[in-house]
């Protein structure tokens, strides 16, 4: 006798279903703006560590080991802004390998409230990424970490934003995004072909070297993730 199918969701399924709708939620769609993102990023900033842990996000391990294996002595002496930092999820990784200077930088002040608790970085900066003049001084970092911004985000950042990043980081340092890997390649989500067009110029002139992009498993999102390296030139 064959068993009656059944539709109800197992334990597990259940489990995850309210990190799923929040994700999606947190996501939007390309017609969602970026204020509206920040907007719902501040809403949810109190449950976001746990929502991520739930689904068993590993972004931020596969940025700090990247990181790590960028720079494998000195750590301590290595200058990292933390860009996108949200509740710093990203710089609890990169402590645990001995990464010890620390800034961030977050559009949310909900969710750098929550960062603030954990006491890991120097300097917090209420700002984004976009037309604005980052208020830091020319080439104070070894590197920024972009860890997990939100896809609508990144897809509409201006040249304005990638010009800053140059900036601030110092001859040889390095860019490590990490995202989705469809944002990355030229034949990836069409949405992205601004983000994509801005790093090509920065290459063109000289101004940006890919070192590395890595594509990694993202079992929960159905879709790969991947982490971007760009040294800096200048």
């Amino acid at each position: 006798m064959c068993e009656k199918a059944t539709a109800t969701l197992t334990r597990k399924e259940m489990d995850l279903e309210e990190p799923r709708n929040i994700l999606r939620y947190l996501s939007g769609d390309d017609e969602t703006s970026t204020d509206d993102i920040i907007d719902r990023f501040s809403q949810i900033s109190p449950k976001y560590d746990k929502i991520l842990e739930a689904v068993g996000y590993d972004s931020p391990m596969q940025t700090a080991q990247t990181t790590a294996e960028l720079f494998p002595d000195n750590r301590e002496h290595i200058y990292i802004l933390d860009a996108a930092a949200g509740t710093g999820l990203c710089a609890e990784k990169l402590f645990s390998y001995g990464f010890r200077k620390m800034d961030a930088l977050e559009p949310s002040s909900k969710m750098l409230e929550e960062a603030k608790t954990k006491g890991l970085y120097r300097r917090c900066f209420i700002n984004g990424l976009g037309e604005n003049t980052l208020g830091i001084d020319d080439e104070t970092y070894d590197a920024v970490t972009i860890c997990a911004m939100s896809t609508v985000v990144m897809k509409k950042l201006p040249m304005k934003a990638f010009e800053e990043l140059v900036r601030i980081i110092k001859p040889g340092g390095y860019i490590i995004n990490t995202a989705f890997y469809r944002l990355f390649p030229e034949d990836g989500d069409d949405h992205a072909r601004l983000y994509r067009a801005n790093v090509k110029t920065l290459e063109r002139h000289g101004r940006l070297k890919q070192v590395e992009l890595r594509r990694f498993p993202q079992i929960f999102f159905d879709a790969d993730g991947a982490v971007s390296v760009h040294k800096v030139l200048k």
